[in-house]
Formats: C-alpha cells, sequence, structure tokens
C-alpha cells in the first residue's frame, strides 16, 4: 500500500513539475486569471456605467472609445513581435530601433487624433471633441515603456505582464466606475486612461532594465519599417473591422440604437474577444519555439484548445444566462438588448480560432498574408453590417456573427501551409510578399 501510495505522489509530483515548465500553460493561466480579474472589473464599469448613463449618453461614449481605438492600432505595429524574433546577438540594435519607430508612431497618433477630434464631433452630432483632444495625450506616454514590455514578453516574464495587464485594465475600469457614479460623465472615460498610462509607463521602466545603447543600421531601420507597415495595415484592418459596426450603425441608426448595440456587444462578444486576446500574448511566444513542422502545428493546436477550453463554457453560460442577469443587473432599460447580446455571444465562438491563426502567421513571418486575410474579413464584414441595417440593432448582429465564423475556418488552413516554408529557412520578407 505503501509503495503505491509512493508511486502515486510520484506521479502527482510529476505532473505538477510538467505543469510548471509547460511555458503555454503556465501563460495561459497567467493572462487567464488577470484577464478574469479584468472582466469582472469590466463587468463592475458595465453596471455602472448603464445606470448612470442614458442609452444616447452611452452611445456618445462608445463613438470616443471607438475613435480612440482607431488611432490606436498604431501602438499594434507588430515591432513587438520583431523583438521577440530577434536573435540575441541582435537583441540591442532591435530594441533601439523598435524604440525608435515607436516614438514616430506615438508622435503620429497624437496629432491624427486631434485632426479628427471636431470632424468626428460634427459627424455624429455628438459633443466629444475635447474629450477626443485630451486622449490624444496617451500616444505619446506609451513609447516610453512599450519596447521594455516587449522584451519582458521575450523573456516570457509571464507574472509580471499578466500583473501589469491586470493593473493596466482593472485599474483603468474601477477608476471609470467610481468616476462614472460621482456624475463625471463622459470625462469618466478620458481621465482614467491618462492616469493609468502614466503609471504604467513608470511601473515598467522601473521593473525592465533598458538595453545598451547601440546604433541601429540603415539594414535594420528598412527591415524593422517593412515589417511594422506590413503589421499595422493589417491591424488598421481589424481595427476598422472591429470597430466599423459601431461607425456605421452610430450614424445609420442614432446614438440610441447605437447605445443599445455597444451595450450588447460589451456585454456579448467583448467579453470573449477581450479574453481571447489576452490569451494570444502568450500564444505567440510559444508558436515561435516550434522546431519543425509538426511541432509548430502540435502548438498551434494546442493553443487553440487551450484558449477554447477557457471561452467556450463563458460563451454557452452567457447565452444561456443573458434573459435573467440583464434586466436584473444593469437595469429594465436594457431589456431590448437581450437577443442581441445572445447573438454576439455565439459570434464569438470562433475567437480562439481567430487569435490562435493571427499569431501564427506573425511567428511563421507571414504578414503580408495576414495582411491579405484582413481585406477580405474586413470586405465580409461591412458587408454584413449593411445588410444586417433593415433589421435593425438584431439583424446587425446575427450578420456579424455568422461573418465572424465561417472565414475562419478557412483562414486557418492556409496559415497552417505557412509552416514548413517557415521552419526551411524561408526569410520573412519572402512571407511578406505572400498574398501581396
Amino acid at each position: 500500500m505503501n509503495s503505491k501510495l509512493a508511486a502515486l505522489k510520484g506521479r502527482a509530483i510529476d505532473a505538477l513539475a510538467a505543469a510548471r515548465s509547460n511555458t503555454l500553460l503556465r501563460g495561459t493561466l497567467l493572462m487567464g486569471a488577470a484577464e478574469a480579474g479584468n472582466r469582472v472589473s469590466r463587468v463592475l464599469t458595465g453596471i455602472a456605467l448603464a445606470r448612470s448613463l442614458g442609452t444616447a449618453e452611452f452611445g456618445a461614449m462608445a463613438l470616443i472609445l471607438t475613435a480612440y481605438e482607431l488611432v490606436r492600432i498604431f501602438i499594434h505595429n507588430g515591432l513587438g513581435a520583431r523583438v521577440m524574433q530577434a536573435r540575441d546577438e541582435e537583441l540591442d540594435e532591435v530594441c533601439h530601433g523598435v524604440d525608435r519607430l515607436n516614438w514616430a508612431v506615438g508622435g503620429l497618433m497624437f496629432v491624427i487624433q486631434i485632426a479628427l477630434a471636431w470632424p468626428i464631433q460634427y459627424f455624429f452630432g455628438a459633443n466629444i471633441g475635447w474629450l477626443l483632444v485630451a486622449l490624444s495625450v496617451v500616444p505619446l506616454i506609451y513609447p516610453l515603456c512599450i519596447t521594455r514590455a516587449c522584451v519582458a514578453q521575450r523573456e516570457e516574464r509571464l507574472g509580471f505582464l499578466a500583473g501589469m495587464q491586470f493593473f493596466q485594465i482593472t485599474g483603468d475600469n474601477l477608476c471609470t466606475a467610481a468616476m462614472a457614479l460621482a456624475g463625471f460623465g463622459l470625462w469618466s472615460a478620458v481621465i482614467p486612461k491618462i492616469v493609468v498610462a502614466v503609471a504604467y509607463a513608470a511601473i515598467t521602466r522601473a521593473k525592465v532594465a533598458p538595453r545598451k545603447p547601440t546604433s541601429v543600421s540603415p539594414d535594420m531601420r528598412r527591415g524593422l519599417f517593412d515589417f511594422c507597415r506590413m503589421v499595422i495595415a493589417s491591424e488598421s484592418l481589424n481595427t476598422i473591422r472591429a470597430n466599423a459596426d459601431n461607425l456605421i450603425v452610430g450614424k445609420v441608426l442614432g446614438l440610441e440604437a447605437f447605445g443599445i448595440y455597444v451595450f450588447a456587444f460589451n456585454n456579448g462578444s467583448g467579453i470573449a474577444s477581450g479574453l481571447a486576446s489576452a490569451l494570444g500574448q502568450s500564444v505567440q511566444p510559444y508558436l515561435s519555439k516550434g522546431k519543425s513542422a509538426g511541432d509548430m502545428l502540435a502548438r498551434f493546436q494546442t493553443s487553440v484548445i487551450s484558449m477554447s477550453l477557457v471561452i467556450m463554457p463563458l460563451i454557452v453560460l452567457q447565452v444561456a444566462l443573458a434573459p435573467w442577469y440583464v434586466p436584473l443587473i444593469y437595469g429594465a432599460k436594457w431589456t431590448p438588448a437581450i437577443p442581441s447580446v445572445m447573438l454576439m455571444c455565439l459570434g464569438a465562438l470562433s475567437r480562439p480560432l481567430i487569435v490562435a491563426t493571427s499569431m501564427l502567421l506573425r511567428a511563421t513571418g507571414a504578414v503580408g498574408l495576414e495582411w491579405r486575410m484582413s481585406q477580405i474579413n474586413a470586405l465580409l464584414f461591412i458587408v454584413a453590417i449593411v445588410g444586417g441595417l433593415p433589421f435593425g440593432v438584431e439583424g446587425v448582429a446575427a450578420c456579424v456573427a455568422v461573418v465572424n465564423f465561417l472565414p475562419a475556418i478557412v483562414f486557418a488552413r492556409i496559415a497552417i501551409s505557412t509552416i514548413p516554408g517557415a521552419l526551411d529557412g524561408a526569410p520573412a520578407a519572402e512571407f511578406a510578399r505572400v498574398g501581396a
């Protein structure tokens, strides 16, 4: 009996050691835990905003955040992936080149957001110009720390990254909720983002050491710019795709209907999408370490399954409970949004596959192919939105759910086909031309 107990104890210890050594598992658990905390804070913020603002004010706040996200795409410029791919001997040069590009991108974001502030206010008939101007300072803060955050990700400091993600998102959410309940109105969506950005930059700079000073060669600058250009193009389409419905619905159906639509998104696919994006941070470095075609394919499949096991039960639970929790928690005025909430939840079932496919394409250097897929996705998405408009908010939600799911399977199969070439030593530039 004692020998059996000892054997079981040994197997348990071995299993625990294997789990600790599994980078993807640790990363998924840490990021998943941080995202769970973020989602709790987001729910609390959503409750505070839903009970503090009317549907039209809710729509106006969504316009502010939509405009902010459209400019913020330049932060997701792919340079972080380049830091993770860099060889040890070139890391210092890559980091300094990335740092300079991030400052250029941040300045561009600042100028674009100020230039768009009043045209957006006039186009949608919402008094949000000065709020957008205030938000424009945020892109000038993150270049202080974004390269160091990428180095921490390369070093797989997952505890630090999960903690910072939790602080960044939960801090923003809780400050927004408190300010909304205190009567700050739309400014409650702006001030916390500035405060949290300053704190995030200060903590990251204190915890992650800078790289050694070095010069950046013209070839390195060109390579970084080409890599950045393709990923920005892809992210631009992804962001436009993610926010095109907001812009179209807000203009065509008006702020009241737009408020209901955004509420449905935030409490439907927004939860699963945010969770998938967070889990994707641990997927990319995991995929980049594939040593053979079979190994990378297995890593891709493991990534999809791991994210699905976290996300799909949440979606099923949301759909089942929506008719009860929406009026109970947010108030009876949001009851008309229940069918749209359920449709948005169902549309998010494909998010694990979509995120893993995007990370696989970047891990294999096929950013040009990602760009082409983003083009197709954006076109299909806009067609779906326009097709759903005659049927109101629920029609748009149904069409978006269908378009989210069907192309994901096809694109995943195409992405898998890039694996052998990447591992045979084909340069990233060659893959950047795929689909161009």
